[in-house]
């Protein structure tokens, strides 16, 4: 019988365009083929083979190839001076190939009668059988050189998959074409945040959140009258005539630990940042959060880089004369900061993009592309929805007609809804107790912390309101009514380092689309106070839909079900 080891390596010189000299010998026979660069094979079998002749192949240019296209027999004492052992067959190749080309025509199919498991068939390739014929005997000739082993057979789709650790190139195309699909997904996803809406909730989290429940009603909380759509305006310290900034918070400090806690008597909470802390109010919703950050271990070095990015821009900033000679001192502390982003308020007839000096813009352009400041950001916004899913549809809604409204307002990031950013360059970012008061009065404002300090004695978030002392670890993210509840930082070591990056909305924002893209003035001038308060409600109706769209952590779930067809 005819070795099929030989057949199989016969048809791999079938498949594949040959270019190098291949010799081949099967270790089972004394079967050897020789292949030239010229793809012109040459074949010595000890038996006769029924070879099926398969037309050239042609690619896609066009180019039409076949090893077989002029095959031509060796001379018998050429190959034993080589060094082959020639087995002489009964039937010439010539005959055999006019013996297949007249079986192509007339259609018929010869089958060998014999099973194969190991050979599988590609779907169009030529069928070949092995009739039995007679073979003579071999001729002799001189002791055989070694040779390379037989061609391995090509594997078809329908072989079995590759060895552990090893892919077929197949498998390559896909997974290519599967990443290459899920970055354009992305690309899509980051063009505009507000449909960045995904269809899971953090089931997970929810589970093994901490949970600070406090007699604090959020009910109670002070808004501005009307629509509630801003915070009190806070003023402490008083403002005198003609008195800078700077000069009015000249002798503002910081409150130690010991006097918010002993003095205070306020509620000392311990947080490492490892799971989610959720403080709630008396009837149990979220008013603020605490998060580490994502579940990646690289999220550390994430915040690190981004803080080194803050202190670059610090230091160039002072290099050339970017700040003014006070602004290192405010209402919020002794740092310097950078802004932007989309606001409203302040008597300006519409919301704009925030303005930038110039020798700040190139600052603000380092951070904004900064790869960690800009996943900093994303995860505030991607935690924002998980902790307020109702909350956070409400600021998608509004903010998206707001940009459709006016395609010239700029979004700070495309992974973020948040319109407004700050940057708190440091080298020690702690505040002194403040209330953002033109933010929207029932929203959150997120703060992500970096640097190297120690959280048990510094920087901790102090929340008045809330009676409440928490640590604050660097590469975490808190979530607080900023509008609302007066918060601030304890003071750093001397050698201590903290910087943070915070995003927010101006309530006027909201405002704005709710009057139907007027100002409040507008409205007045149009329609007095009757269309007014047409757009503002029965007095304490929006404050207390603004209080529900906080969730509570038992109904976090059907919230994200409600809001955005989430199955946790």
């Amino acid at each position: 019988m005819p070795c099929r080891e030989s057949l199989r390596a016969l048809l791999h010189i079938r498949r594949v365009f040959i270019v190098v000299d291949v010799v081949s010998e099967c270790e089972n026979c004394d079967c050897h083929i020789r292949l030239k660069p010229s793809s012109h094979a040459s074949l010595s079998l000890p038996s006769s083979i029924h070879i099926q002749y398969s037309e050239p192949r042609c690619t896609r240019s066009g180019t039409r190839f076949s090893p077989w296209d002029t095959f031509t027999a060796w001379d018998p004492a050429k190959l034993t001076a080589l060094g082959f052992t020639v087995h002489q067959t009964a039937v010439s190749l010539e005959e055999l190939i006019e013996n297949a080309e007249r079986d192509r025509s007339d259609g018929r199919e010869e089958d060998s009668g014999e099973s194969d498991d190991e050979w599988h068939r590609e779907e169009g390739e030529p069928d070949i059988s092995l009739p039995k014929f007679s073979s003579s005997s071999p001729a002799a000739g001189p002791s055989r050189l070694p040779l390379p082993p037989l061609i391995p057979p090509q594997p078809s789709h329908s072989s079995s998959p590759p060895a552990s650790g090893q892919l077929s190139r197949a498998q390559e195309r896909k997974i290519e074409y599967q990443k290459t699909r899920r970055r354009k997904q992305r690309q899509r996803n980051t063009a505009n945040p507000f449909n960045r809406v995904t269809s899971s909730a953090p089931t997970h989290l929810v589970m093994s959140a901490q949970q600070l429940p406090l007699d604090f009603d959020a009910s109670d909380i002070r808004t501005t009258k009307g629509g509630h759509w801003l915070g009190v305006r806070d003023q402490n310290p008083p403002k005198l005539k003609n008195q800078k900034e700077s000069a009015r918070w000249a002798n503002h400090r910081l409150p130690q630990v010991g006097e918010l806690v002993n003095d205070l008597k306020r509620v000392y909470v311990s947080w490492d940042a490892r799971r989610p802390l959720l403080i709630l109010d008396c009837h149990g919703r979220i008013i603020v959060v605490f998060v580490g950050g994502p579940d990646d271990p690289e999220w550390p070095s994430v915040a690190a880089e981004a803080g080194e990015a803050l202190k670059r821009a610090r230091e160039e900033g002072i290099r050339t004369n970017a700040f003014a000679e006070d602004a290192g001192l405010h209402r919020r502390g002794r740092f310097y900061t950078l802004k932007s982003g989309v606001s409203h308020g302040g008597g300006q007839p519409c919301p704009r993009n925030g303005t930038i000096s110039d020798a700040k813009q190139p600052l603000v352009d380092s951070l904004l592309g900064n790869k960690s400041v800009r996943r900093i950001c994303g995860f505030q916004s991607s935690a924002f929805r998980t902790w307020a899913p109702k909350l956070f549809k409400d600021y998608v809604t509004d903010l998206q007609d707001l940009f459709k409204h006016d395609p010239s307002l700029q979004l700070n990031f495309t992974n973020s809804i948040f319109p407004s950013v700050t940057f708190n360059l440091g080298p020690q970012s702690t505040a002194f107790e403040h209330l953002d008061d033109k933010n929207r009065a029932l929203g959150w404002c997120a703060i992500t912390s970096a640097g190297d300090f120690d959280p048990k004695k510094s920087a901790h978030l102090h929340l008045k309101e809330l009676n409440t002392v928490v640590e604050f670890p660097p590469a975490s993210t808190s979530f607080i009514p900023s509008a609302v509840i007066h918060h601030g930082n304890t003071p750093l070591a001397p050698h201590e380092i903290r910087y943070s990056i915070t995003q927010y909305a101006a309530g006027g924002l909201f405002r704005y689309v709710q009057y139907k893209f007027r100002t409040a003035k507008k409205v007045l001038t149009e329609g007095g106070e009757n269309l007014k308060r047409l757009f503002d409600g029965v007095p304490g109706e929006r404050h207390a839909a603004g209080i529900n769209l906080f969730s509570k952590p038992e109904e976090l779930m059907a919230d994200h079900m409600s809001c955005f067809g989430a199955k946790g």
